[in-house]
């Protein structure tokens, strides 16, 4: 996969020379595709659990193209309705097996097929495509 930042840990990046903890300082704000079903845009605000709030950016979004797929393990978490048209959108659970698809240990190795975004308040976004961008407001 192709990205412009890079794994500290799960759920955190380092994007030039800034950490980003996704998990403890950001909470999900929206969801959203593009007219043509090829990239998956997925919006965070940082909350206030983050720590040194004025050294983070207020918003992150991480865009994502190419073969995209899409899973959150609690779709009643996401405010905005799902436009699944092109794009693999799915459920999952504890039971549900993703033998490639989702992989846990492929999306938290540092070398990852795929992204892992857990957040504090309990759900968890898996992403599989060919690219992802991090941008920061």
């Amino acid at each position: 996969m192709k990205r412009n930042f890079q794994f500290e840990g799960i759920s955190v990046v380092r994007w030039g020379d800034r950490f980003i903890d996704l998990h403890n300082a950001y909470d999900f704000e929206s969801f959203g595709t593009d007219l043509t079903g090829s990239e998956v845009t997925l919006s965070f605000t940082r909350n206030e659990h983050a720590i040194d709030p004025d050294e983070l950016p207020s918003k992150v979004t991480l865009s994502c193209m190419g073969n995209v797929r899409v899973a959150f393990n609690d779709l009643c978490e996401i405010a905005a309705p799902l436009d699944d048209e092109g794009i693999e959108i799915a459920y999952f659970d504890e039971g549900c097996d993703w033998p490639s698809f989702l992989n846990e240990e492929i999306a938290r190795s540092q070398e990852p097929l795929g992204l892992h975004v857990s957040l504090i308040n309990g759900l968890a976004i898996r992403v599989f495509c060919d690219e992802a961008t991090l941008d920061t407001q």
